[in-house]
């Protein structure tokens, strides 16, 4: 307490500008936590992590074969999570065009005894744009769509969900292809990867800012097969292709636009998720 008072008896002697300056360092310094201290003091009803991730989706030719491949990647430390190929005779199978995305993934978590309903999640980060879409595992309808206001010019790609149930949770995933400026972001300025979630709101507590947490990448990825599919492990994407006929002449032209993703670190298993 004596330390309080001289404290504050330190503080009403500074000059007006002095009080300022301390007032916006400390406004600074607590503002961050309040969301931490906030969910000690009353844990909210809804808890969230994320990771982020890249998908590639492409083929590469060498000689008379052509590997076509997609693989999913840890975003973050650019290590490979799952890479599946199949080997082909050149000019004889017609694949997908190739692209990539960069992927967010949200692990959403109702963990109280009540539905949570008019669920909004608001989200900021440089991954997203005009093009992002929103998909969700089968449990929850979900829409989303870029939004401003007013008094913030800032794009928040807004998150609503109908209802989660009690003690269910569900995975949200928002891709964006990845145009140049995006591969400049990522591999070229090695950009910060960052997501802010303004706020959060329901039917049951309003509206507040929430503090999310960073989940390990596999993971997420396993925990939405689940809800998928029943399996434990995150499944395996069929790789689609079409064969020509053998009276069909060879393709002569293949989708050489494209330019692929910088080659994937190979990472123990034990390790590739963390972030």
């Amino acid at each position: 307490m004596t330390l309080l008072k001289r404290g504050w008896r330190w503080f009403w002697q500074q000059s007006w500008l002095n009080k300022v300056i301390i007032v916006g360092v400390l406004t600074a310094a607590v503002l961050p936590l309040v969301p931490l201290v906030m969910s000690w003091v009353k844990p909210p009803l809804v808890r969230v992590g994320v990771a982020f991730y890249t998908y590639e989706r492409a083929f590469l030719l060498e000689g008379n074969t052509k590997t076509y491949f997609y693989e999913n990647r840890n975003l973050v430390s650019d290590c490979s999570l799952r890479r599946v190929q199949q080997t082909l005779p050149k000019g004889r199978a017609k694949t997908p065009d190739p692209q990539s995305w960069v992927v967010s993934k949200f692990f959403l978590e109702n963990v109280s005894d009540q539905s949570i309903t008019n669920l909004r999640v608001g989200v900021r980060s440089p991954l997203l744009q005009l093009t992002t879409t929103l998909f969700t595992t089968p449990n929850v309808e979900a829409t989303g769509k870029l939004e401003t206001t007013s008094n913030d010019a800032r794009l928040t790609y807004v998150i609503a969900i109908t209802a989660i149930a009690p003690k269910t949770s569900a995975v949200l995933s928002l891709k964006t292809p990845i145009d140049e400026k995006l591969r400049q972001f990522i591999y070229v300025d090695h950009g910060r990867v960052t997501l802010q979630v303004p706020f959060l709101s329901a039917d049951q507590f309003g509206t507040f800012p929430l503090k999310i947490s960073h989940l390990n990448a596999m993971k997420i990825l396993n925990r939405e097969t689940v809800l998928r599919t029943g399996n434990e492990t995150f499944a395996d994407e069929k790789i689609e292709l079409t064969m020509l006929h053998s009276d069909e002449p060879d393709l002569k032209e293949e989708d050489l636009s494209y330019r692929l993703l910088p080659k994937a670190r190979v990472c123990p298993e034990a390790i590739a998720g963390d972030w």
